[in-house]
């Protein structure tokens, strides 16, 4: 060759290659999706409770611990090595979807994107173990 070292000698791929290293990353494909997805559950659980009192009436107890329990499934998701990863963003993700169909016509639409990414990020997990 012309002298140059190959880049895959310290650690680092070329520009343009397929090959990644995955030893300092943080965050892999599935993490950001369902980051997303905690964020918009949350924010939806505290406007639905903003809403509720504006109203003078008290939120109803089975939808607020569901996205409770959802984000915290979900937040539980985010870990690369928790055991279930897939199973319980896909849970979180269809019980995010039927919340979001229910709630249509109020928060309804923020809580079915955010279970659409859940799934998406419980689809990205078993397509990385294959």
């Amino acid at each position: 060759m012309t002298g140059e070292r190959d880049p895959s000698e310290d650690g680092r791929a070329p520009i343009g290659s397929r090959k990644v290293r995955h030893a300092g990353r943080r965050f892999d494909a599935v993490t950001v999706p369902a980051a997303l997805a905690v964020v918009i559950t949350a924010t939806m659980f505290v406007l639905y409770l903003g809403l509720t009192a504006q109203e003078d009436g008290r939120p109803v107890s089975w939808f607020t611990g569901g996205l409770v329990g959802c984000a915290l499934l979900m937040a539980y998701g985010m870990a690369r090595k928790a055991p279930g990863r897939g199973t319980v963003l896909a849970i979180a993700g269809v019980v995010l979807i039927v919340f979001g169909f229910l709630a249509l016509l109020t928060i309804g639409l923020p809580l079915l994107v955010a279970g659409v990414l859940a799934v998406i990020a419980a689809g990205l997990t078993t397509r990385r173990r294959a």
